[in-house]
């Protein structure tokens, strides 16, 4: 009997040894492919080894340019191949590849390992990650459009005192409104302000077509077309009626944002339907305006002068986008004659995640909470390990510590981050678009924004082009699937 017990408690310890034998072959043949375009690529080269050391997983990391990234994607997703099991995609395409039912929903996921602190991700980004209320991606990057300023100049009590005298009223710091914006930006256009011996300007933005203008003149709009709240018919949606379908495009708020950008281009540098935000960021940084309103970009490029050329280090100051004096309530059809402002996620940031074609879906999983874990996604965010990512977690606003370690002095990494801060951990914050089609609605908007910052149209003919464009797109995608997912995007049941 003792033998038999001997014998039965060997061959358990051997199943045991050999089953952890197992597990560990299994780990160590176990490949994720990871797709994604520099910069975002990068944190797989920081990040890939010291994880298969701690975990067995290897990490294959496949780079493709960003303008054919949506296709490589998709096309896997359409055949079935299973070539990826975590892709790194922008929010936008999140009606392509979420509203298409094509990766997983990660509740599972997140009960069977758990996520770095959900609770230290901010409201807005929470958002961006969601589809009908339900978890499909990871949150990586924080954008949204903020506003910079040039505090030598704005600041200054002369200049202050000469403008009041102008314009009959003493502006905010930062300004509060577009129509502050507009004054302030004729006052500082075409003189030395800040005595280089060169003439400056009053504010620049991206213009130029196919480099993302489109959201320029977004930034703009929504403040005076939107109205706090919601998202409902008539609250906290800025693209379509929740309802219908309709687009909003055509409608006063609308149509104010558009004749807004047309002043504000008069008083902007010479050449400015020439620029993206590549020629933006860099002339702004070089001291060329008083005024810009970008992504996080600019602030992380002003402070590496070496780098970038960067003229006005710890001169700038940042705040979320202004507001509007006005704004156009749809449901009783008037302006109301009130300070509106709503912060807006351009673009959405970039997300990660897991196919439903992918095999390794937990090896997926495990890495991609890996490196957007609140101290590795520090590193990123901060530049000390670059990819492309802005602040997203409320930890990241926190450790200001790690920004100085970056090369940010004290006061700008503070204000920087307070002004990101604003927009991100605002809950009622306007998301994107992020239904099919969005690149094809976004094209006519952009392409009717430079005819009349060409001058070749009126603000109230180019809405009314977007309109139609924007109906046809509908059609084509057929109106009642489009509105089922934009009411899905918005965190709205679908109709029935």
């Amino acid at each position: 009997m003792r033998k038999s017990r001997k014998v039965i408690m060997l061959l358990v310890i051997l199943g045991l040894v050999m089953g952890g034998f197992s597990a560990i072959a299994i780990a160590q043949k176990t490949t994720i492919n990871v797709l994604a375009s520099k910069p975002h690529s990068n944190v797989v080269d920081y990040f890939g080894a010291e994880f298969e050391k701690a975990t067995g997983i290897k990490i294959n990391k496949i780079e493709v340019p960003y303008p054919v990234l949506f296709d490589k994607v998709m096309t896997d997703l359409i055949t079935g191949t299973g070539a990826y099991d975590l892709v790194c995609v922008a929010a936008g395409w999140a009606g392509d590849f979420v509203g298409g039912r094509w990766v997983l929903p990660l509740e599972g996921l997140m009960d069977k390992y758990g996520y770095p602190d959900w609770e230290d991700v901010t409201p807005a980004i929470q958002k961006t990650v969601k589809w009908s209320g339900k978890i499909y991606a990871l949150p990586y990057d924080g954008d949204c459009h903020n506003f910079y300023y040039r505090k030598d100049a704005l600041e200054n009590p002369e200049y202050q005192a000469k403008f009041e005298k102008k314009y009959g009223y003493r502006y905010n710091v930062p300004p509060k409104t577009w129509e502050e914006v507009r004054d302030i930006a004729e006052f500082f256009n075409g003189w030395d302000w800040d005595n280089d011996g060169e003439k400056e300007y009053g504010i620049e933005f991206i213009a130029k077509r196919k480099t993302q203008a489109q959201w320029s003149l977004m930034d703009i709009a929504i403040q005076y077309a939107v109205l706090r709240g919601g998202p409902d018919k008539y609250h906290g949606v800025f693209f379509f009626d929740p309802e219908t379908m309709e687009p909003l495009v055509n409608t006063p708020g609308w149509i104010e944002g558009m004749r807004m950008i047309q002043e504000l281009a008069k008083y902007a540098p010479p050449g400015i339907l020439s620029y993206g935000y590549s020629e933006e960021r860099i002339t702004f940084v070089k001291g060329q305006c008083a005024m810009a309103f970008d992504w996080g970009d600019i602030g992380v490029m002003e402070q590496y002068p070496e780098k970038y050329g960067s003229n006005v280090k710890g001169l700038l100051g940042y705040s979320p986008l202004p507001g509007a004096e006005k704004v156009w309530d749809r449901k009783e059809g008037k302006w109301l004659h009130q300070y509106n402002q709503i912060n807006f996620l351009d673009f959405g940031g970039w997300i990660w995640c897991i196919p439903k074609t992918s095999k390794k879906a937990d090896a997926a999983y495990k890495f991609g909470t890996y490196i957007t874990d609140p101290e590795r996604s520090l590193l990123e965010v901060t530049g000390i390990n670059y990819s492309g990512a802005n602040p997203w977690r409320i930890s990241h606003f926190k450790r200001v510590d790690k920004w100085l370690e970056a090369g940010w002095n004290k006061e700008s990494a503070v204000d920087y981050l307070t002004a990101l801060q604003g927009i991100l951990g605002d809950p009622e914050a306007v998301l994107d678009l992020r239904i099919p089609g969005t690149a094809e609605y976004y094209d006519y908007l952009d392409l009717y924004l430079s005819k009349v910052l060409a001058g070749e149209m009126t603000p109230e003919e180019a809405c009314k082009k977007v309109y139609d464009a924007w109906e046809d797109i509908t059609e084509k995608y057929g109106r009642k699937k489009q509105l089922n997912l934009y009411r899905e995007s918005l965190g709205l049941k679908p109709l029935k």
